[in-house]
């Protein structure tokens, strides 16, 4: 879709880059030095607003608080109120903007560009913005400084592709300057048939058990995970399903696309801050759950463990993990109690070998005893003699 305005070899990130857009969430850009995010931000806020905006590029290691804001009118100032004067450089009247190096930023700018990511205000003042775009080199590899979490996780974290990794008509369109005939995208047409669609209560209800069962699995893995990113992950699954009804194209819900759309709101796993994590590991994580959910694999997609016991068992490890990780957020008693009797009737039939139903079944005992102890504040001089009551009955 972006070769019609010469953006080239960014085919697995457009998916990515038009459900941000569609979200309204800022884009961080990481790529190596002379990977077109300067001029590709500019083209795609272009593509999606229209030709003649107001884009701005800031140089954030330089950047003074003055160029964003202008001068502070002396004659607003005196009535009590403030306003500024705009400038040529000034953030007020531009459309998109971008910050490039935005990793090197002194503290006093970080603070006030954290704003403007977020809410495209700038000191509780609304401005024009209606695309945010930030760059980065990848501090790994340019030694350029980590990035702070709290600004990091603000951002939809896009990878972009180096000429290395590019097909080789993308980098024949490179070299000639001329690119290839490709269908024409009415882009804009399309961005507002998919604000304009309604995802089912079907698709709306996949979509928070697949975002639950992710933030769950990768919470456990080195990964701080909070509200905000939770939200903008099912924002981004959720444009990709809008996109995918109004272009009538698969690849806004396909496996890939949906996994970059978790993958992107997770710093740790794009490698612009300081993380012990597994990219890797977790990346895999994610694609297990989603293409769980894309093939309605009923293990994965069970909401709790009355509905797996329910499920007609075809990978028991599988379901063995999944029994594991939903009992302990399970509080229902007689649903632990429930699960159990399945673990003893599937090591009957011989189903679950032996050694693996008796560690299942000891493992939601335990949870069955924890809850039961704590639901009945029971004194600590009669813990012994109740757990023994308690472990008899299941």
């Amino acid at each position: 879709m972006f070769d019609q305005f010469r953006i080239y070899g960014w085919d697995d990130i457009e998916p990515l880059i038009l459900a941000a857009a569609l979200s309204d969430l800022s884009m961080l850009f990481i790529g190596d030095i002379g990977s077109n995010k300067t001029e590709g931000s500019k083209a795609i806020a272009k593509a999606l607003l229209k030709p003649n905006i107001e884009f701005r590029n800031y140089e954030v290691p330089t950047l003074n608080f003055d160029d964003l804001i202008g001068f502070v009118n002396p004659k607003d100032l005196a009535k009590g109120t403030l306003e500024f004067v705009p400038t040529p450089l000034s953030i007020w009247n531009a459309d998109a903007v971008l910050f490039d190096e935005i990793n090197r930023a002194n503290p006093f700018i970080q603070s006030k560009l954290h704003e403007l990511i977020r809410t495209r205000t700038l000191m509780g003042l609304p401005t024009k913005l209606k695309m945010v775009f930030s760059a980065v080199n990848p501090p790994e590899r340019y030694q350029s400084g980590y990035m702070d979490i709290a600004l990091a996780s603000r951002f939809v974290c896009v990878q972009v592709p180096n000429i290395t990794a590019m097909k080789e008509r993308n980098i024949n369109s490179i070299l000639s300057g001329n690119g290839h005939k490709s269908r024409k995208y009415d882009l804009k047409t399309m961005m507002k048939k998919a604000r304009n669609a309604e995802i089912t209560a079907e698709d709306e209800n996949r979509v928070c058990q697949m975002c639950k069962k992710i933030m769950q699995e990768v919470s456990d893995k080195e990964i701080i995970f909070n509200a905000r990113q939770l939200k903008m992950m099912k924002k981004l699954i959720k444009a990709g399903l809008a996109l995918r009804y109004a272009s009538g194209l698969d690849m806004f819900s396909a496996p890939d696309a949906v996994t970059s759309y978790v993958a992107s709101v997770i710093p740790e796993v794009n490698s612009v801050i300081r993380t012990k994590a597994n990219p890797g590991m977790i990346l895999g994580t994610i694609r297990s759950i989603v293409s769980g959910f894309t093939l309605g694999d009923p293990i994965t997609m069970a909401k709790d463990i009355g509905e797996l016991c329910d499920v007609e068992i075809t990978d028991t490890l599988a379901w063995v993990s999944a029994m594991k990780q939903l009992s302990d957020s399970e509080e229902k008693i007689p649903t632990l109690k429930k699960a159990i009797a399945k673990v003893k009737t599937m090591a009957g039939k011989e189903v679950l070998e032996k050694e693996l139903a008796e560690k299942l079944a000891r493992h939601l005992a335990t949870n069955i005893t924890l809850k039961t102890l704590i639901k009945e504040k029971v004194p600590v001089t009669n813990l012994l003699d109740r757990v023994n009551q308690i472990t008899a009955t299941i």
